[in-house]
């Protein structure tokens, strides 16, 4: 919706803004910041940077231990603290914002079978590997000897990159470990798997779950997908609610969006009719199942049975 604040762009603004207010405050306070201060600076920014949420994560949170460091920072570099306190400062903000993240995640038990917990699991593994990187860089800046400054001044273009790399981590959603053809491959194969996956009843108490099982008892009993103009819409008048709520309690429960999920049961239907009369006509047959044309049928089908609905109905005349 136009208008609207994106809130990632927020966060995203927020932890670059950082690395400029730190550096004015150095020189407010001390004139022109040495390599220490500067290395110190552009640290902190690379864990601003990894307090953006990755996977389905909720982003205010992130964006309130944004704001909540960048406070800190600032007020440390007022009350004059060493090098070494801002950078253990650092440190101990992305490692309460681990913990926060690490109990989130496991108490909401059923996010951990979501249809998307494969990609979700690749992306936290790499994530951590980014922490631990950024931990080590942190460890290795106050481990350098003082009055070394030509070396300091190297270690400032290393955290630069460092900062690169992590910024665009977060623009990009990307791991960056694995590359981009690896990722994809990943994801791929998780919406392959999940549209596969049949759709049946939840077992669960919760209010999504209860919707989304109203929303199976109504497509196996009523079978609305047989009409072409099936909306969403209606669909949710169907189930008393809102199509937003609707749209993510199919989206949670099948791993499917809302037209995918009406394919699947016309899909299914297919298969149906052309068990019990393999000449069908393909044309026919669309129309039956309440697809617009035969082009979206033949989409459907093959995005779901791997195999176009003509070879289907082939394979079963050889079998009869």
């Amino acid at each position: 919706m136009k208008g609207k604040i994106c809130v990632h762009r927020v966060v995203r603004v927020l932890a670059l803004s950082a690395l400029p207010l730190l550096l004015l405050a150095d020189a407010l306070m001390s004139g022109f910041p040495g390599p220490g201060l500067v290395c110190t600076d552009v640290f902190c920014a690379v864990v601003l940077l990894l307090l953006y949420p990755v996977s389905r994560e909720p982003v205010h949170p992130s964006l309130f231990f944004v704001g909540g460091a960048i406070i800190i920072f600032l007020a440390l570099k007022v009350l004059r603290v060493p090098e070494g306190a801002l950078v253990q400062a650092a440190g101990l903000v992305l490692m309460v914002f681990l913990a926060r993240k690490t109990v989130e995640k496991y108490r909401d038990v059923p996010m951990l079978f979501h249809a998307s917990a494969v990609w979700t699991g690749v992306e936290d593994y790499m994530y951590l590997l980014h922490v631990a990187l950024t931990l080590f860089a942190g460890l290795v800046l106050l481990a350098f000897p003082a009055g070394r400054a030509e070396l300091m001044w190297g270690y400032f273009v290393a955290l630069l990159l460092l900062l690169g790399v992590e910024y665009y981590r977060v623009r990009t959603r990307s791991t960056v470990f694995m590359g981009v053809r690896k990722e994809d491959e990943i994801k791929l194969g998780q919406k392959n798997a999940v549209l596969k996956r049949p759709i049946q009843y939840v077992d669960s108490e919760s209010r999504s779950a209860n919707l989304f099982n109203d929303v199976v008892r109504i497509m196996d009993s009523k079978k609305p997908y047989l009409q072409d103009d099936f909306t969403i819409d209606d669909l949710a008048r169907m189930t008393h609610t809102n199509r937003m709520y609707l749209s993510k309690s199919i989206n949670f429960h099948s791993g499917r969006n809302f037209n995918q999920l009406v394919n699947f049961y016309r899909v299914k239907y297919a298969l149906a009719l052309l068990k019990k009369d393999p000449s069908l006509k393909m044309i026919e047959l669309s129309q039956m199942c309440g697809f617009h044309t035969i082009v979206s049928f033949n989409m459907a089908f093959k995005l779901n049975e791997r195999i176009t609905p003509g070879e289907y109905a082939r394979s079963l005349k050889k079998i009869h």
